[in-house]
């Protein structure tokens, strides 16, 4: 066949639409991805659709020009319009959202979620399914076997024995394990400990939980065979990670700390109750201010009632109940997000790391504070499309989660490794 430089049908005939990327990845890591075969300055259409544990469909959509060679590299390459902007390699995961009433996507029930990607121009179109690992399948969990303690072991596919982390859960209780999941892919073995809600022996709300508990699980670890000796890292999220920081300041079990949107300063409970008691009697602390405000959307902004407790206390009230972060013995990793609306996490994280600089401490700490991140920081690469209401972005969000996981990383195995 002889081809003239103005045969639009030999030029059609020899392109095949193609997306180039990993069949199989861990979702905690980024990948490259590729559309090949489009005609020079032709529009890429691109979707990305994946199915949650409970049947929601999240999906993100992009608009590409393809460069000279009829590709779109969407590592660097800008879309002209979609769910997400610039020049964002995992725009295409994490702008992902959904129709149904759902913030986030329930994934944590599946070691793997299949995501299927399409593309399509004018001439042609093309379909193919990629694997994202959640967690390593081989990651094995077991009930905590102890009649004081409530909560699940996550251990790492290897024999061990593994250094341990100790999960903690905000206010709202459990809600996932994904953070647990991960963490034993990574070769920790995870305690996620619940210390309010059901069954007994653990009290029905947060209210009066006592430190003690804590230690009868960290003894609890320390003495089960297949566990590491020695000191526990302390990973909580919201009023867990304010609960972390804690135990990290008065229990010598601990190694490193981390902490999701949590607080240097002790809080109560939104009725007035002492949320922390040692040997009976309540931690200090300070209270909020006043009723939370109601956004247009009718979300519940509970921010500012923490920030008028935190302005309007004593000096001698902050004081007391400002945790000692400076006792903790090993690592200490800060994260926080600027339009939080939960509480001030950037401002309450703040405190804690201006006391560790003014202590000399003697460890690694670092603040990681994002703009436009709220409460959810967590681990990275899954859909944050619905976390998006006021200030807060599904892109700022998205790159706090992927900033902050490798550091988490590093300060428990600098904490838990290398002692």
């Amino acid at each position: 066949m002889t081809r003239n430089s103005d045969d639009s049908d030999w030029n059609r005939a020899s392109r095949t639409l193609s997306i180039e990327a990993p069949t199989c990845s861990p979702n905690d890591e980024a990948v490259d991805l590729r559309v090949t075969g489009a005609a020079p300055g032709s529009t890429v259409e691109f979707r990305a659709t994946l199915v949650d544990d409970e049947g929601r469909e999240w999906a993100s959509r992009a608009a590409y020009t393809a460069d000279g060679e009829g590709t779109v590299d969407c590592t660097d390459r800008a879309p002209e319009r979609g769910t997400y902007g610039g020049g964002e390699p995992m725009g295409w995961l994490w702008s992902m959202r959904t129709d149904a009433d759902a913030r986030f996507a329930s994934l944590g029930d599946r070691a793997e979620v299949p995501v299927t990607l399409q593309a399509s121009t004018e001439a042609a179109a093309t379909e193919r399914e990629v694997t994202r690992v959640l967690y390593d399948p081989g990651v094995s969990s077991r009930r905590i076997d102890h009649e004081a303690l409530v909560g699940d072991l996550f251990l790492p596919p290897d024999g061990g024995p593994h250094p341990v982390v100790l999960d903690l859960h905000g206010s709202a209780g459990p809600t996932s394990h994904r953070l647990a999941q991960t963490l034993a892919t990574h070769g920790f073995a995870v305690c996620s400990l619940q210390y309010f809600g059901e069954p007994d022996p653990i009290p029905d709300g947060l209210a009066r939980v006592p430190l003690s508990y804590f230690d009868e699980a960290a003894a609890w670890l320390h003495d089960q065979p297949d566990l590491r000796g020695g000191r526990l890292g302390v990973v909580g999220a919201s009023r867990g990670a304010e609960l972390a920081l804690l135990l990290g300041a008065r229990a010598d079990w601990v190694g490193a700390v981390v902490s999701y949107a949590g607080s240097g300063v002790v809080w109560d409970t939104p009725d007035g109750t002492p949320a922390w008691t040692d040997d009976g009697a309540p931690i200090p602390h300070l209270s909020g201010e006043g009723p939370p405000e109601r956004t247009d959307d009718g979300r519940v902004r509970t921010r500012p009632v923490l920030e008028r407790g935190f302005e309007n206390a004593s000096e001698a009230a902050r004081r007391a109940a400002t945790i000692p972060v400076e006792r903790i013995e090993g690592p200490v990793l800060l994260l926080s997000g600027g339009a939080d609306p939960v509480w001030p996490a950037r401002r309450l994280s703040a405190v804690a790391a201006e006391r560790l600089a003014r202590h000399d401490f003697p460890y690694a700490f670092d603040h990681r504070t994002y703009d436009g991140c709220g409460h959810l920081i967590g681990v990275p690469y899954v859909p944050f499309g619905g976390v998006e209401a006021g200030d807060v972005t599904a892109r700022a969000t998205a790159h706090a989660a992927a900033d902050s996981w490798p550091a988490v990383l590093a300060s428990l195995d600098r904490g838990l490794n290398e002692h």
